[in-house]
C-alpha cells in the first residue's frame, strides 16, 4: 500500500483529499505546514508520495521542495496548487516536482496522476547500460571518458540525475538513433497515458542536457514529434 503524504494548508481540502485517497486504497495523512512537512520527510522513508500545495503559511511550497531534493531525496512529488502560471510550472519541474495540478482540480485525474507516479516510483530499475564511453549506472549516475580533440588526452566525467532523469535518458538510449514520440516518452518515462497538459518532458529533456552537456552524446529535439538521442562515436 502507498504512503501518500499531503502536504496542504486548507483543513477542508486536506480533509477531503485524505479520505478520498484512503477510499481509492491508499494510506494517505495530511500536515498543513512546510515545517512539518520537512520533519516527516527527513525522519522517515516511508512516504512513497508527496502532494504539495506552495502556498502554505509558514514557508513557501518551493522551500519544502528544494529542501527535499537537496537531501538527495527522491519521493515523487505532485504540486497541488492554485498558481496557474506557466512560469510557476516550470520553476516548480525544474526544481524536482515530478508533476504538477492546478486547483480546481477533478479528484480522478488526482487519482490517475497518484498511480501513474507511485507506478513509475516502485517500478523495475533499469540495468546498467553502456554506450561506447558512456555509461548510465543504476545508481542514477552516468560516467564517460571524454578525449580532448586538442590535446587527445582522455578525462573522466560525471553526472548524477534525478530517477526521472534516469529513466527519460535510459528510454532515449534504448531508443539510440530512433525518434522517440512525446507519447511514447509520456506512457514509458512518466506512466502516462493521457496528455497531462504540462512540458514536463521538455523540462526534465533541458536538465539532461544541462547536466550532461560535457557528456558524449546529444539529444536532439524532432520539431512535432519527439526527440532522439545520438552518442558519439569512440
Amino acid at each position: 500500500m502507498s504512503n501518500i503524504l499531503i502536504v496542504e494548508d486548507n483543513f477542508n481540502l486536506a480533509s477531503s483529499l485524505t479520505q478520498g485517497l484512503n477510499e481509492q486504497g491508499l494510506q494517505a495523512r495530511a500536515v498543513h505546514r512546510g515545517t512539518d512537512a520537512i520533519a516527516v520527510l527527513d525522519e522517515t522513508l516511508r512516504v512513497d508520495l508527496v502532494v504539495l500545495d506552495l502556498g502554505l503559511p509558514d514557508m513557501d511550497g518551493l522551500a519544502v521542495l528544494h529542501h527535499v531534493r537537496r537531501r538527495a531525496n527522491h519521493v515523487p512529488i505532485l504540486v497541488l496548487t492554485a498558481r496557474d502560471a506557466v512560469a510557476m510550472r516550470v520553476t516548480a519541474l525544474g526544481a524536482g516536482a515530478d508533476d504538477y495540478m492546478v486547483k480546481p482540480f477533478a479528484f480522478a485525474e488526482l487519482v490517475a496522476r497518484v498511480h501513474a507516479l507511485t507506478r513509475r516510483a516502485t517500478g523495475p530499475r533499469w540495468a546498467p547500460m553502456r554506450l561506447g564511453t558512456l555509461r548510465i549506472d543504476d545508481d542514477l549516475v552516468v560516467r564517460a571518458s571524454v578525449t580532448s580533440t586538442v590535446a587527445g588526452t582522455g578525462t573522466s566525467c560525471q553526472a548524477q540525475l534525478s530517477p526521472r532523469e534516469h529513466a527519460l535518458l535510459s528510454y532515449l538510449a534504448r531508443r539510440r538513433g530512433e525518434v522517440a514520440q512525446r507519447a511514447e516518452i509520456l506512457a514509458a518515462v512518466f506512466g502516462y497515458d493521457f496528455d497531462p497538459g504540462t512540458n514536463v518532458i521538455d523540462v526534465h529533456i533541458a536538465s539532461l542536457r544541462r547536466k550532461l552537456s560535457a557528456m558524449p552524446l546529444t539529444i536532439h529535439t524532432v520539431r512535432g514529434s519527439g526527440f532522439k538521442l545520438d552518442v558519439e562515436a569512440t
